[in-house]
């Protein structure tokens, strides 16, 4: 006889179906709308299902040579070219690995190149033209970084959800290698003979450096964030060139200043 519902096979009626579904449908939607209202309530960027333990970014900037060595000094005193002429704009990658709530280990890669025309200050050819010449100084660095921040940089809500702060300060340091090069081409002066001849002098080479840095990461949404960094590396190259057999190491220190973009997964 009807009554109302029907008795499915081992005497569950339809209703009572319904109602087991509606309770499994809520036990899957509880974690994602408590993590919604969670991240809707302290204005954050949206959340993950797990912590993220990877990051990958690429960065841009500009880079300050100290340029404080002989073969620096040599090229400013004879040539017209100025301290500010070996600064440089910057690129560059970086991968980060999370290996503990607060700390991450970075390996980052970068190139920086500037380029600058010159003559003589104090000389000039024998129909008073000046001697030209061009200087071009490149380095790109190789290194691995432990990164501290400061503060949590997000936090979980159960077993699935991860909601990101807004900002995370950093601070961090490391070691790594610096190719780097120096080549001077153009038309020179024989201080012996006085004679003008013209060539290419090059030197290049690999360092060793360390850094320290401080930065900041900026959450834009769940899985992207902007990041502004000072770093700050010291290194000295040797001179490979018997032009330079009487100088000192080349000073490699510096300043890069740099602004990225990464996504964290």
């Amino acid at each position: 006889m009807y009554q109302g519902e029907c008795e499915l096979e081992g005497g569950v009626s339809m209703k009572d179906s319904s109602r087991l579904l509606s309770a499994a449908l809520l036990a899957l939607t509880l974690p994602w709308m408590g993590a919604a209202e969670l991240s809707a309530q302290s204005g954050g960027p949206g959340f993950l299902f797990r912590t993220p333990t990877v990051s990958l970014g690429l960065r841009s900037g500009y880079s300050v040579p100290r340029a404080a060595s002989e073969v620096f000094d040599f090229t400013r005193e004879q040539l017209t070219v100025e301290t500010s002429d070996f600064r440089s704009a910057y690129w560059g990658g970086e991968l980060g690995i999370r290996v503990a709530p607060r700390v991450d280990v970075v390996l980052s890669v970068g190139s920086m190149r500037s380029t600058t025309p010159s003559e003589f200050r104090d000389w000039v050819d024998t129909d008073d033209l000046p001697i030209e010449q061009e200087t071009r100084f490149t380095t790109t660095p190789v290194s691995l970084a432990a990164k501290y921040f400061l503060a949590d940089r997000g936090r979980s809500v159960g077993r699935f959800a991860w909601i990101p702060q807004r900002m995370s300060p950093y601070v961090g340091g490391g070691v790594g290698l610096v190719w780097h090069s120096f080549v001077q081409q153009g038309d020179f002066v024989d201080f012996e003979t006085f004679d003008i001849f013209t060539s290419t002098i090059r030197s290049d080479g690999v360092a060793t450096q360390v850094h320290g840095m401080a930065g900041l990461d900026v959450s834009l949404n769940k899985s992207l964030y902007l990041t502004g960094e000072a770093r700050y590396g010291w290194a000295k190259g040797r001179l490979e060139n018997s032009f330079f057999e009487d100088f000192d190491d080349m000073d490699l220190a510096g300043v890069q200043l740099t602004f990225g973009v990464s996504v964290r997964f």
